[in-house]
């Protein structure tokens, strides 16, 4: 990244916008969507008198990306790529929120995440980050001759193991773990034993071999939502691929939003 790029997180309640240059510290600025009826005015209240400057800009948002544009799921905002390229004059690129994260994870140092599993280091492996929030979603960080690039799956959408109907956030997700607890008395390890299939059945999907990176409000409370040995059990279970499948490292995201990390990175050319 060259010259002043803008970068903006948009989530359903929140949204936080920065102006950054290469190797600068971040220091967003959170503005409740609600006051806004429009992205654009948003940003226009963000920006003032800056805009002037920006030579790039890099946006996620919490809803699934299109070609061009991001209909956002939680709030009537639509981030339009074309017509921010417009307003702004220079380029703009589009993420999904978690694509975002995925952008973030070559670039997370020590200070950024507490260890779960050691592992082996693969520096030229893909990684994966994994969320527990609203829903349950991953998003992988791929290498290439050019770059890392980020790819956006949708596992909160599986099946449930067993079950005709259920799909996975139904369980893996604040809203679902809500609902195990109100059911069952043992739900941290059945929440604990489903997230570490699901993790051991994406890591094997995706190759991610270089590593596993949580994130999302539910597992801020790692401690208090994690039951390791339920988790370790589920991942860890007798197969073809268990003893690499140990050597994963996976680590806690402890980083305030990362995602406008990966966007500060990213290339949008």
């Amino acid at each position: 990244m060259t010259g002043l790029r803008l970068i903006a997180d948009i989530g359903g309640t929140n949204a936080r916008f920065a102006l950054v240059r290469p190797s600068e510290p971040i220091a967003p600025l959170v503005m409740p969507v609600a006051s806004h009826a429009t992205f654009l005015d948003a940003l226009a209240d963000f920006l003032g008198d800056q805009g002037a400057g920006v030579t790039s800009c890099a946006i996620a948002a919490a809803g699934p990306r299109e070609e061009g544009f991001i209909d956002m799921t939680n709030t009537p905002w639509v981030i339009d790529a074309e017509a921010i390229s417009a307003m702004l004059g220079c380029p703009v690129r589009l993420f999904n929120d978690l694509e975002a994260v995925a952008c973030a994870l070559p670039y997370l140092g020590a200070d950024d995440l507490v260890t779960v599993r050691a592992g082996a280091q693969r520096n030229t492996a893909p990684m994966i980050a994994v969320n527990v929030g609203t829903g349950f979603g991953a998003a992988v960080a791929i290498p290439t001759a050019w770059g890392w690039h980020p790819l956006a799956t949708e596992p909160g959408h599986l099946r449930l193991p067993g079950s005709q109907d259920g799909e996975v956030e139904d369980v893996l997700s604040g809203p679902g773990y809500a609902r195990l607890r109100a059911s069952e008395p043992n739900a941290r390890a059945s929440f604990s034993a489903l997230l570490g299939r699901m993790v051991r059945e994406i890591v094997l999907s995706t190759g991610s071999w270089g590593g596993v990176r949580f994130c999302g409000g539910v597992l801020d409370s790692w401690d208090d939502t994690v039951d390791l040995p339920a988790f370790f059990d589920a991942y860890d279970s007798p197969g073809r691929m268990t003893a690499r499948l140990g050597s994963v490292p996976m680590h806690r995201i402890v980083r305030p939003v990362p995602g406008l990390l990966g966007l500060s990175r990213v290339d949008v050319a």
